[in-house]
């Protein structure tokens, strides 16, 4: 199906996705001051790319039809896709076809420049894409950046991937699968390859599952050394994150608007919270108080402020001093969430009570059993119960006194 409109962006931006009760699953568009061949594709799922449709001469009889992906849309310019498509059809005058030009270019790109050039304009909008980015750069480039897709083996990834358990996990190791299984199937949707070598391997069983928590004496330690570290701004986000249970991300990046101290609530929005909903998590006298503490330097954006105005990036310097001040080993930041769970069902909360606070969706098997969302009361009376355990540990650590 083909309809005509003007190609602008404000137009195509104001296109819906092709109807559900459309015959095919996608819609071209085509333009009257564009070149003929020209269009903009709309699938069902809203996605837009440029098309171009041409047919090659062919000496001996009719000539062949073909189509050639010019870009997407966002990304590519009404005005850079009318261009492109200029120099595809002098290519075509030049007996120069555009299809084949670019198979044969397909099956030269490596692994590494297709990421750099193409899965990673849209990875880096990922939360993730830190994570994303340096997995590729440490641990597949390395094995397989200079590789083009062809050559890429499944006896060659199954090696890789039982090396990375070794050296490893299992969990780091079957990550790394997962990846580069993604930027495969990206590549095959860019049409630079047509199979994905990674497909029928196993993900290994992972069973590094940790379960340090914080609790006695090492909690009091803990507290002691927080109260001495000179970093106050990464000192009191430590004592925030166990206060709240709340996941270190959610923390660095929390904001003063987001927080409402006379209804005692901090309102995590959907766009930073991991289960993609929105929450609202009780803040306790322990978490007010640190709340406290931080508005003594006044209220600006973000409430742990690191340099230059923007949010506390990497509090690791000042976790390892405290744990070594706190004579604690094998201690990380998230452990501080599993820490909350265990001292909140350890000093009388339920299992439904740590799992709404944690914001583990209903049903989650990390929470060992099916239970309804809590009311606000109970979610304060699981708020105020860890709050108490923390208010007991301080009040007994040596510089409370």
């Amino acid at each position: 199906m083909q309809r005509r409109i003007r190609f602008t962006r404000k137009v195509i931006d104001a296109l819906p996705p092709c109807p559900a009760s459309h015959g095919s699953s996608e819609i071209e568009y085509t333009s009257e001051e564009a070149p003929p061949g020209l269009r903009l594709v709309v699938t069902k799922r809203g996605m837009k790319s440029w098309l171009f449709r041409y047919v090659m001469p062919n000496p001996t009889g009719p000539g062949t039809k073909r189509a050639v992906k010019v870009g997407v849309h966002p990304g590519m310019e009404p005005a850079e896709a009318i261009r492109v498509c200029l120099e595809l059809r002098a290519q075509i005058a030049a007996g120069v076809d555009p299809q084949q030009v670019k198979q044969d270019a397909a099956r030269e790109i490596t692994l590494d420049t297709f990421f750099q050039e193409e899965y990673w304009v849209s990875a880096k909008l990922l939360r993730s894409a830190d994570d994303v980015e340096s997995r590729w750069r440490l641990h597949i480039s390395p094995t397989f950046g200079k590789l083009r897709f062809r050559d890429l083996k499944t006896a060659d990834i199954v090696r890789f991937h039982d090396a990375k358990r070794a050296e490893l996990c299992a969990a780091t190791s079957n990550r790394l699968l997962a990846l580069l299984k993604r930027v495969i199937n990206v590549a095959i949707l860019h049409e630079h390859c047509d199979r994905n070598p990674c497909r029928g391997i196993r993900m290994h069983p992972e069973e590094n599952i940790r379960d340090r928590t914080l609790a006695g004496e090492e909690l009091r330690r803990f507290i002691n050394a927080l109260a001495q570290e000179p970093s106050r701004v990464a000192a009191d986000f430590f004592m925030f994150a166990l206060a709240t249970a709340a996941r270190r991300e959610e923390c660095l990046q929390m904001k003063w608007s987001e927080v409402f101290i006379e209804e005692g609530i901090w309102r995590l929005p959907v766009g930073r919270a991991k289960s993609k909903k929105s929450r609202v998590i009780p803040l306790n006298e322990m978490a007010l108080q640190v709340l406290a503490s931080r508005a003594e330097g006044g209220k600006r954006v973000y409430v742990f402020e690191g340099k230059d105005g923007k949010p506390l990036s990497n509090p690791m310097r000042a976790w390892k001093r405290v744990i070594a001040r706190a004579g604690i080993t094998d201690l990380k930041v998230h452990d501080l969430r599993r820490s909350a769970a265990t001292l909140l069902i350890n000093h009388g909360g339920s299992m439904t009570q740590a799992s709404n606070l944690l914001g583990h969706a209903p049903g989650s098997t990390l929470t060992a059993t099916r239970y309804a969302f809590l009311g606000n009361d109970q979610l304060r009376d699981a708020a105020q119960r860890l709050s108490s355990v923390l208010t007991a540990a301080s009040a007994s650590s040596p510089t409370s006194s």
